[in-house]
């Protein structure tokens, strides 16, 4: 899996979904999503933004990354990596097949209610605190690194 953080770079806004469609992720968010077979995260990261934004980005930048370990038909680990920029082109697109779209600025979005599951824990990566985190779902820990 992906994400990006898409920020204004005049007004220090970024990109919020207000995901309402995905079980388990629903609350307010950053894009993202799969990466699809034989693609990068780097060319998945550019797509999902594309298709849930409508943006054009360009000149991302790697941040951290976070793994969620859980059992469901078994032990399962998912991946993901997390991305920013500042270097896009288009207007941003309010809706979105999961949910609504919306600028706003990074402090008061870090303190808005209503996040989703582990945003808390993804925003300290994109403050620069951390650079992975792993979320053990089965024994109930949180690894920072």
């Amino acid at each position: 899996m992906n994400m990006i953080m898409i920020e204004n770079p005049n007004t220090k806004e970024v990109v919020v979904l207000d995901k309402r469609i995905k079980e388990g992720w629903e609350g307010l968010t950053f894009p993202g999503g799969k990466v699809e077979n034989f693609e990068s995260y780097g060319e998945s990261v550019i797509r999902e933004a594309k298709e849930e934004t409508d943006l054009d980005i360009k000149g991302i930048e790697y941040v951290g990354m976070i793994s969620w370990i859980y059992e469901k038909n078994g032990l399962n680990k998912d991946l993901g990596l997390l991305y920013k920029t500042n270097n896009y082109k288009g207007e941003l697109n309010p809706h979105n097949r999961e949910g609504e779209l919306f600028w706003k600025k990074y402090d008061e979005f870090k303190l808005m209610k209503g996040k989703s599951a582990s945003m808390n824990d993804i925003l300290t990566i994109y403050d620069g605190k951390y650079h992975e985190i792993v979320m053990d779902l089965v024994h109930g820990e949180i690894k920072r690194y």
